[in-house]
C-alpha cells in the first residue's frame, strides 16, 4: 500500500560514532562515494559550504536552489548522510572539507549533526542552516551555532488556503497530539485564534497504539470541521495509519484532513485531503540567502537569529475526496498547485 512507506521523518540509529577529526575515506563499502554533487566557483571562492543530505527528490530540489544561487561565489559540496554510518560519515566530511558554513537537510541529518557536536566537545563549529526538518524549534536549543527555516507552514495559513478550496465551513480544527508537541500546537492555536479558528486538542500518550488513535478520532469526530494531522513520526507509523487512522477517517461524518507531507495526499487511500508545503527549490534559494548573510557577517551567527518561515509554498488537494465528501468552490482549483485524482 502506498501509504505504508517511510517518509522524510524516518529515524536514523546513531551508532558507531567516529572521532571529530575522522580520517575515514568518504566511501562506504559497496555504496559508492558519499559526495553526491558539487559545484566549484568560477573564480576565487569566497568560502566552502557543505550540504549534508539524504538522497531524495525533495532534497535534490533544495540542492538545485542552493547551487543556482551560490555556485558563482562559493565552493559547494553535497554529501550523502543517511543510515547507520551517518555520524561517522558526517565527521569525515567535516574533516575533509573544513566548511565555512553547513546546510543540514531533514531530521535524521540534524540528529547526526547533534551527535557529532556532542562528541567533539567545546570546539568551534561553523554556522549551520537547517531545512526540511520537522518541528525545528524543538531541535534548535540542542545545536551549537545553528539557525534555519521552519518546515511547518503555520496552521492559520493552511486553513486560509483550505477555505479557498472547499465551501464547507472550517472554524473548528481538531488535532491529536502527544505530550512532547503540545507546546507547538498551543503556539499555533494562539495564532489561529486571531482569525477565529478554534483548535481542539485530543491528547494521546507518548507512544499511542492503534486503539488509542481510533478512540481519539471518535472523541473529536462530532466537534470539528477539519482535522490537522501533525508530521509526527510516532503518530504516522505504517501500522498506526493502517489500523488506527484509516478506519477512523473513513467513518461518517467526514471532515477535511490537513497533512504536512505530499505523500499523505494519495489517490490510493482517503487519508490527507489537503497539504500546504514549502516549495523545495525556493527553500534552497531562501537558505542561500541566509548563507550570504552569514558570509557578510564573517561566518558568525548573530545572537538570537530567528528561525524563518518558508517564503514560497505549494498546495496539494485530493480532488476525488473533495468531490465525494465536501463541496468544491467554483474557483477552488485556481488556488491549488497539485491535484491528486
Amino acid at each position: 500500500m502506498a501509504l505504508s512507506r517511510r517518509w522524510f521523518l524516518a529515524t536514523v540509529p546513531l551508532a558507531g560514532l567516529g572521532a571529530c577529526s575522522s580520517s575515514r575515506p568518504l566511501v562506504r563499502g559497496g555504496a559508492g562515494p558519499l559526495e553526491v554533487a558539487s559545484s566549484k566557483a568560477a573564480g576565487a571562492a569566497k568560502g566552502m559550504i557543505l550540504v549534508a543530505m539524504p538522497e531524495t527528490v525533495q532534497t535534490r530540489e533544495v540542492w538545485t536552489g542552493l547551487r543556482d544561487e551560490l555556485a558563482r561565489d562559493y565552493d559547494l559540496v553535497a554529501v550523502r548522510i543517511e543510515g547507520p554510518e551517518a555520524v561517522a560519515d558526517l565527521a569525515a566530511a567535516m574533516a575533509r572539507y573544513q566548511p565555512n558554513g553547513v546546510v543540514l537537510m531533514n531530521n535524521p541529518t540534524v540528529a547526526a549533526y547533534r551527535a557529532y557536536q556532542q562528541q567533539c566537545g567545546q570546539q568551534r563549529f561553523p554556522p549551520a542552516v537547517v531545512v526540511m526538518t520537522s518541528f525545528f524549534d524543538g531541535h534548535l536549543p540542542q545545536l551549537v551555532t545553528a539557525t534555519g527555516i521552519s518546515y511547518e507552514i503555520p496552521l492559520i495559513t493552511v486553513v486560509t488556503n483550505l477555505r479557498q478550496v472547499i465551501s464547507s465551513p472550517v472554524e473548528k480544527v481538531g488535532v491529536i497530539v502527544r505530550p512532547s508537541l503540545r507546546g507547538f500546537v498551543q503556539r499555533q492555536a494562539a495564532l489561529a485564534a486571531r482569525e477565529k479558528v478554534q483548535v481542539i486538542e485530543q491528547p494521546v500518550s507518548a507512544s499511542p497504539n492503534s486503539s488509542e488513535i481510533k478512540w481519539a478520532l471518535r472523541r473529536l469526530k462530532h466537534h470539528i470541521d477539519a482535522l490537522w494531522i501533525l508530521n509526527d513520526d510516532r503518530l504516522l507509523t505504517p501500522r498506526l495509519i493502517v489500523d488506527g487512522w484509516l478506519p477512523g477517517l473513513n467513518e461518517r461524518p467526514y471532515y477535511a484532513t490537513i497533512v504536512g507531507a505530499a505523500a499523505l495526499v494519495s489517490p490510493h487511500q482517503s487519508f490527507g485531503t489537503f497539504a500546504v508545503l514549502p516549495d523545495h527549490t525556493a527553500l534552497g534559494v531562501q537558505a542561500a540567502g541566509m548563507l550570504f548573510d552569514l558570509a557578510d557577517n564573517r561566518w558568525e551567527l548573530p545572537a538570537g537569529a530567528p528561525v524563518q518561515l518558508p517564503v514560497s509554498t505549494t498546495t496539494t488537494v485530493d480532488l476525488v475526496q473533495v468531490r465525494e465528501r465536501f463541496s468544491l468552490r467554483a474557483d477552488g482549483l485556481q488556488h491549488v498547485d497539485r491535484i491528486v485524482e
